[in-house]
């Protein structure tokens, strides 16, 4: 199989997992979905939300993120992240221009959010503003497929690995379920949380990174 060929299938893949993260998740109507710096959302019959972490569940995640750094650390299978950028260099893979793609792409959003922001205040229209509200959408999008293939590239990296981890552990200590009128802590540790339907894991993940960050 040639380099192209397989260069097309892996975006074909990347744009087939965004498709699915944004059909799945309602990612692209996430903004819409934040009220009072909450996200509430519907899974198994029930109703679920994600909330801000408090200072007490900042230092949790701290406990379990020095916990899991530790474990990984002692790991020697796990590579560094510069150690395996530079093992895909010498492949013939240069990660770094792909994270140059991401900025440039970061400046391009900014830019066109800019002109937005302009349109609004001198009431251009709706036209005008659609066109760059579109525009921001395709930058998007191609700056989530670049993400992602950076992701798949270092997702064995243990800088990469207690990433993913950090982000499951917020979305344990956010996620609450409502019970009668009250909302409590859908598990009482993230060893449950991690056994929970992979589904549900999913969505808390991606609603409490668009939430916090």
């Amino acid at each position: 199989m040639s380099e192209n060929v397989r260069e097309s299938l892996r975006e074909e893949e990347v744009k087939k997992i965004v498709e699915i993260m944004d059909d799945e998740y309602n990612m692209s109507k996430v903004a819409d979905m934040i009220k009072d710096n909450k996200i509430e959302f519907e899974f198994g019959g029930k109703q679920y939300r994600v909330r801000l972490l408090n200072s007490k569940e900042k230092d949790d995640l701290d406990t379990l993120r020095r916990k899991k750094f530790g474990n990984l650390l002692q790991d020697k299978d796990i590579l560094l992240e510069k150690d395996l950028i530079r093992i895909y260099k010498e492949r013939g893979i240069d990660v770094d221009s792909i994270d140059k793609k991401i900025r440039q792409i970061q400046i391009q959003i900014s830019a066109v959010q800019y002109k937005m922001g302009v349109v609004l205040e001198n009431n251009g229209g709706d036209t005008v503003l659609n066109t760059y509200k579109n525009e921001v959408v395709t930058l998007k999008q191609q700056m989530y497929e670049l993400i992602i293939q950076k992701n798949h590239l270092l997702n064995f990296s243990l800088e990469n690995q207690l990433k993913n981890y950090e982000a499951k552990i917020i979305s344990y200590l956010s996620l609450e379920v409502k019970q009668g009128d009250t909302w409590v802590k859908a598990y009482t540790n993230i060893d449950n949380f991690l056994v929970s339907d992979e589904k549900l894991i999913n969505m808390t993940v991606s609603y409490s990174l668009a939430l916090h960050y």
